[in-house]
């Protein structure tokens, strides 16, 4: 985790190799402008947005992506918590009232962020509510751009506009939380134009692309905007339908989107060293549909092996008796880790062995499986052996020390 003066430094960096190069106070605008919308904005939109043309130097340094998406977690963070403050620069002062709404000062900068997330929101779907929320907040941050809009906006009869100005500043963080909410946690924000609710299906249709875009990326910051969309779809598919349906989530197919990103989340939570999420991630699918049809027990397994986990192995291959090679390697490399290389060991290891006899050669490194994804494979097949490569396999024999030679000895 950077610090504040670390991500501060490692984002303006980021910024500084981008075709617009916004300012560090912009930026912070821009991602709280993307907590207003009440559509999830998917990275690519609102990156390119932000940012344009992105320079090859960019991607040199992975600190500087680091510190970006842990100042888009601190933001989002803080919107969900109900903890809005305005940057401690983003002053409006008495002695200098112009020179704080000046061309690039932090406050009209980080108003001119949250205006630009705005373009991003599609307000004919909006209900009339939400228009006179958004329109009302738009207005306030339009008069912190300028001195001139300021007048505009903030000169009423029976007040000073500068004094005005003081009063909307003051209140500002208000408005803004109560657009978020209606924007997004109201029961506006569950319901179409004509009142009717949004049901799971309509917002499983809308998570479509965004499925697509989650499965073939791998970006650490594709696990923040994950957990952005869950609440969108537990909040439609609401308590008492998962209560009722929690133990066979996957019979229904309208919670299958749902359940592919948790899974999907699981596995980039190991792709990037987070071993306990991924399995904490996969302990929960397994409570929605103990039948796993995902098959969320063969990554579980081989996680609870890295992270020494054996009493929640035995109870994982217990609940799940099968003589699957996934299953099998897992008891073998369980035993041989905790007993050596015992009979019960070695009888494991000749029924895995036997069970796909091209096991051995391909977890040794004698011979080099394709660097593809398997889509599928076939029981005994090396197609099965690629399938457990891609579920950490390697990693996991790697995790014991010994068992590599110990699976060659015969």
């Amino acid at each position: 985790m950077l610090s504040p003066a670390n991500m501060r430094i490692g984002v303006i960096k980021y910024s500084s190799l981008t075709e617009h190069n916004p300012d560090y106070y912009f930026i912070q605008g821009y991602l709280i402008g993307l907590a207003v919308c009440p559509e999830m904005v998917d990275f690519p939109e609102w990156h390119s947005g932000l940012f344009g043309e992105i320079s090859p130097a960019a991607f040199d340094s992975t600190v500087h992506i680091e510190a970006l998406q842990q100042l888009y977690n601190s933001v989002m963070d803080k919107v969900m918590a109900q903890d809005l403050k305005l940057p401690a620069k983003c002053v409006l002062s008495k002695k200098d009232f112009a020179g704080s709404l000046a061309q690039g000062q932090p406050l009209p900068q980080w108003c001119l962020g949250l205006l630009k997330a705005f373009k991003l929101i599609n307000k004919r779907k909006l209900t009339r509510v939400q228009k006179a929320e958004l329109k009302t907040l738009t207005g306030i941050l339009n008069g912190f751009t300028s001195v001139v809009k300021a007048k505009k906006q903030f000169l009423m009869l029976s007040r000073d506009y500068q004094v005005n100005a003081f009063e909307f500043k003051r209140l500002l963080t208000t408005y803004l939380s109560n657009t978020i909410y209606e924007m997004r946690f109201s029961e506006a924000a569950q319901s179409k134009q004509g009142g009717e609710s949004i049901s799971i299906d309509d917002v499983n249709q809308q998570m479509s692309d965004f499925i697509s875009f989650v499965m073939s990326h791998d970006d650490v910051d594709i696990i923040a905007q994950i957990s952005d969309v869950l609440p969108i779809l537990e909040h439609a598919m609401g308590e008492s339908f998962m209560a009722q349906n929690a133990g066979h989530f996957w019979g229904l197919t309208e919670t299958r989107p749902y359940m592919r990103l948790r899974a999907r989340r699981a596995q980039l939570h190991f792709a990037h060293g987070d071993v306990a999420s991924a399995i904490t991630e996969l302990q929960t699918l397994l409570q929605l549909n103990p039948n796993d049809n995902q098959a969320n027990r063969y990554p579980l397994a081989n996680y609870l092996i890295i992270q020494k986990s054996w009493h929640e192995l035995a109870d994982l291959i217990d609940t799940y008796s099968e003589q699957s090679l996934f299953m099998l390697a897992a008891d073998a490399l369980a035993c041989f880790a905790l007993t050596g290389d015992s009979a019960q060991a070695k009888q494991l290891k000749h029924q895995l062995k036997q069970v796909n006899p091209h096991f051995e050669a391909y977890i040794t490194g004698q011979k080099k499986a394709p660097k593809e994804a398997t889509l599928g494979y076939s029981t005994g097949d090396k197609s099965e052996v690629f399938c457990y490569l891609d579920l950490a396999g390697k990693e996991v024999w790697r995790s014991v020390e010994g068992a590599l030679f110990w699976l060659r000895k015969k």
